[in-house]
């Protein structure tokens, strides 16, 4: 007997789950009394309907990660669903409220729409289907919905690896950034992700003479954190091999075909790189990709006086920093070093290091085959993202991360401006088409030979 086909129904079924998913508001850093504890006991109770236990676990109140489990025979080690339920401030602007979950022209908007509560109506919808469908499963099948990812993983998937690790601990993590079409040279390219870029959140601190706002303060610790902040914002930090980019450009190129492949023997080197990219048409596009060459510190928060007529001691400025596969911390503090000279302090706040599975890798094949089982002439390609995923946790345990969280895309959404964006938005049929890429994935990666 061959795995089953998607029930029918099923992908609505989902995405029923999904409309009431959005109309949760788990804005991270949550309001007094929110969180994410609604959507948890949502996805919970669609699970324990179909018979599948399911545990909530708090890092903190209403910090809610909702952990369940289908037991599979043991023939291999877990499989884990991750999808985190926190999502960012919506902002203004939209065209229809973020927590209404409205429809219009065919998508779905909502914030978490694809960050990414589209995941996880997909992966709670699918295990209720495998355990309706009888389907034997040669290991245990993992859904952690958790926490906390926007705000660096804390209450979420960290707290679970270090609290509760047998709960969540898995050969192989399926989650966010992956899976999406990309339309490019005529072609329908899927990337999947195999690497994602370290997170280093800094604080920088100048320190000057204290004053009167109505004089003038020399060598003040304002001008000073400005001009700090001034500089990393021009800066642009040397250039690195980062061998899953390479892997990455080399596999588009090659999908691409035609001139494009003598751009992947071009691009050996991050110089070139940098000069193949400068030329790309697309700006979002050639931002990410650049991105992908180099160490990066994006000056995002200041503080200094808390008075207009006082002049602080002390100013300070936050720092998002991301770094290469491959590269350290001391490493990325030299380089923002040599740009910042030695009049302000840099203290590290928060580190997190890069995330690199292995390619080529018998599970990003499988994962492609589901994506040509559903778009026969797609190319599934491996992917490097400039951001961090829930991914920094799972690793510490083992597990070897794939961003794989599959939509198909109409030609002409870039699917990187949906991300944090007024006007987030999932398009309904290419929603349904990624529910069935994902049960093509889990027949592959999870049921038992002859079923």
């Amino acid at each position: 007997m061959a795995f089953p086909a998607l029930p029918d129904g099923a992908a609505d079924e989902a995405l029923a789950l999904l409309r009431g998913l959005l109309r949760i508001d788990t804005t991270n850093p949550p309001a007094a009394g929110a969180g994410e504890r609604p959507a948890a006991d949502l996805c919970a109770t669609a699970l324990r309907e179909a018979g599948i236990e399911a545990e909530i676990l708090e890092a903190a109140p209403r910090r809610s990660n909702v952990v369940a489990r289908i037991p599979g025979s043991g023939t291999d080690p877990p499989l884990l669903l991750c999808a985190h339920l926190d999502v960012v401030p919506a902002g203004d602007g939209w065209r229809h409220p973020p927590f209404a979950a409205e429809e219009e022209g065919g998508f779905l908007y909502g914030r978490g729409a694809v960050d990414m509560k589209g995941f996880a109506a997909q992966a709670v919808t699918l295990m209720r289907q495998l355990r309706r469908s009888g389907v034997r499963l040669r290991r245990d099948l993992i859904f952690a919905g958790v926490a906390d990812e926007e705000e660096g993983c804390g209450l979420g998937s960290g707290f679970l690896v270090e609290k509760h690790p047998d709960k969540v601990r898995a050969a192989v993590a399926l989650g966010e950034i992956g899976g999406f079409t990309i339309h490019l040279g005529g072609r329908r390219i899927y990337p999947i992700q195999i690497a994602e870029k370290g997170l280093c959140w800094l604080r920088l601190r100048a320190k000057g003479e204290m004053g009167h706002g109505s004089l003038s303060v020399p060598d003040g610790a304002v001008p000073a954190i400005g001009g700090a902040a001034a500089k990393l914002g021009e800066a642009q930090l040397p250039a690195h091999r980062s061998p899953p980019f390479e892997s990455f450009f080399r596999e588009l190129c090659r999908a691409i075909g035609g001139p494009a492949r003598a751009a992947a023997w071009l691009g050996a080197t991050p110089g070139l790189l940098r000069l193949l990219l400068s030329l790309t048409p697309d700006s979002g596009l050639r931002r990410t990709l650049l991105a992908l060459l180099s160490n990066t510190a994006a000056p995002t928060q200041l503080w200094a006086s808390s008075k207009r007529n006082l002049v602080p001691a002390e100013a300070s400025a936050g720092v998002d920093g991301r770094i290469l596969p491959g590269q350290d911390l001391d490493a990325f503090l030299g380089e923002l070093r040599v740009v910042l000279g030695e009049r302000v302090e840099i203290e590290v706040e928060r580190w997190h290091p890069p995330v690199v599975t292995r390619w080529p890798h018998p599970v990003f094949e499988q994962l492609a085959g589901a994506v040509r089982a559903v778009d026969p002439e797609a190319v599934a390609i491996p992917y490097v993202i400039p951001g961090f995923t829930d991914a920094c946790s799972w690793t510490r345990l083992g597990t070897e991360c794939f961003g794989f969280a599959p939509v198909v895309l109409p030609k002409g959404l870039d699917f990187a401006r949906l991300y944090h964006a007024v006007d987030e938005r999932i398009p309904l049929e290419g929603f349904a088409s990624g529910t069935r890429m994902l049960w093509e994935a889990l027949g592959r990666l999870a049921a038992e030979p002859g079923i």
